[in-house]
């Protein structure tokens, strides 16, 4: 009997502890799969935050790849602002500006032309320029009796141009005038500097040098061609135009024989119609004609077409 006893007492020991081990395992199964989850909660938790800084950085790569290109756009932007400025700015005198240089239509004021022909004393840099050279001391003309010009002109592009030029004193508002209407009427001068860009050490050879590249200019202390006497070139009263296709020819009754230019080739024959040349029915002809200026293509032998003098000495 005790026996038996026993006996159902270790069998109800064991089902206890079973039982006992069972819940054991199923509580540590329960908690098993709640850590799971958490730890796959986490998990996932983590990998929206690391694709939400993905996403972040990306935003801030491309907002810092938009800001370079902003910023490179607003460069350009800039500079063609800066460029349209510079073309819209209105010029209110070109004195300063160099002999050559070519300005846009937009910068000039065409209702105040006035403005851009306009005269000076020599100063201390453009007599620099041509003393020695185009100038001299000489008991002829000093120079105090001399102003410097500074002008526009439509140069053979069409395009407008400063040009700048020394004449005599008594001359320089009405040669201001007449190159103000010769620009009116958009006549074109090829180039307009002085003499003294060609200095070749001489007042003939210089002369020679500067009408070989269709220079227009005025002054310069020589004698006349051929010798002799003071050309009107020396008192600053005589303008050489478009020498190239205007040349000075010499001729045998009507016949032309000499000229010293060849590229005036093509303009020997005054009746070619072809473009600059100076004729009685040129504007620039009859705007000269209108201020007093004689004309060296009316001279009988020989004829400088490109000549333009008014006499104030002898």
């Amino acid at each position: 009997m005790n026996q038996k006893k026993t006996n159902i007492l270790a069998v109800l020991f064991l089902s206890v502890l079973v039982l006992i081990l069972a819940g054991l395992l199923i509580f540590s199964g329960i908690k098993y799969h709640k850590m799971s989850d958490r730890l796959k909660a986490s998990q996932e938790e983590l990998e929206k935050v690391q694709q939400l800084a993905e996403q972040r950085e990306e935003a801030a790569s491309q907002e810092e790849d938009t800001t370079a290109e902003t910023e490179e756009e607003q460069g350009i932007l800039e500079d063609q602002q800066e460029e349209v400025s510079k073309e819209k700015k209105i010029y209110a005198t070109v004195m300063d500006i160099p002999a050559g240089k070519k300005i846009n239509q937009a910068s000039v004021n065409m209702e105040n032309l006035g403005q851009y022909f306009m005269s000076s004393e020599i100063s201390d840099d453009v007599y620099e320029r041509i003393n020695g050279k185009s100038y001299r001391e000489n008991p002829d003309i000093g120079i105090e009796d001399l102003r410097y010009l500074k002008v526009l002109h439509y140069n053979y592009d069409h395009q407008i141009q400063v040009g700048e030029m020394i004449v005599n004193v008594q001359l320089a508002e009405e040669v201001c005038n007449i190159f103000r209407e010769l620009f009116e009427n958009e006549y074109e001068i090829y180039s307009m500097y002085l003499v003294d860009n060609f200095w070749t050490g001489d007042g003939d050879s210089s002369d020679y040098a500067s009408i070989d590249v269709n220079n227009t200019s005025c002054f310069n202390y020589r004698e006349q061609t051929g010798g002799g006497a003071l050309s009107n070139h020396a008192y600053g009263c005589a303008i050489d135009l478009n020498p190239m296709e205007n040349p000075y020819v010499v001729y045998d009754g009507d016949t032309p024989v000499e000229w010293a230019h060849s590229n005036a080739d093509p303009y020997i024959d005054r009746n070619s119609g072809a473009e600059h040349v100076i004729t009685h029915d040129d504007v620039c002809y009859q705007i000269f004609a209108k201020y007093g200026y004689s004309w060296g293509g009316d001279w009988s032998n020989p004829k400088d077409f490109q000549h333009f003098e008014k006499r104030l000495y002898g």
